[in-house]
């Protein structure tokens, strides 16, 4: 069996805060794509607030909620 990953929205660079591609400057849906995808590969099975760019800080769209475990759209990967 080949195991590969699909293109959509949630991996594309042009993807920032509440789902809103800004390429297009439009509302997606996480199974859309298109002609413009640019892959970027952020999220694994590691990936969780705390190890969040924002995590800690005031750009923490969910501070109340975040901890080890929770992972939220607006993930970055942390630069440390």
């Amino acid at each position: 069996m080949s195991i590969r990953t699909n293109n959509t929205c949630l991996n594309c660079e042009n993807l920032v805060n509440s789902l809103i591609c800004s390429k297009h400057q439009t509302e997606v849906d996480i199974l859309n794509v298109c002609d413009s995808h640019s892959f970027k590969e952020v999220f694994s099975k590691e990936s969780n607030c705390t190890n969040c760019s924002s995590f800690h800080l005031a750009s923490c769209s969910h501070p109340k909620s975040a901890s080890l475990g929770m992972l939220c759209f607006d993930w970055q990967p942390s630069l440390s």
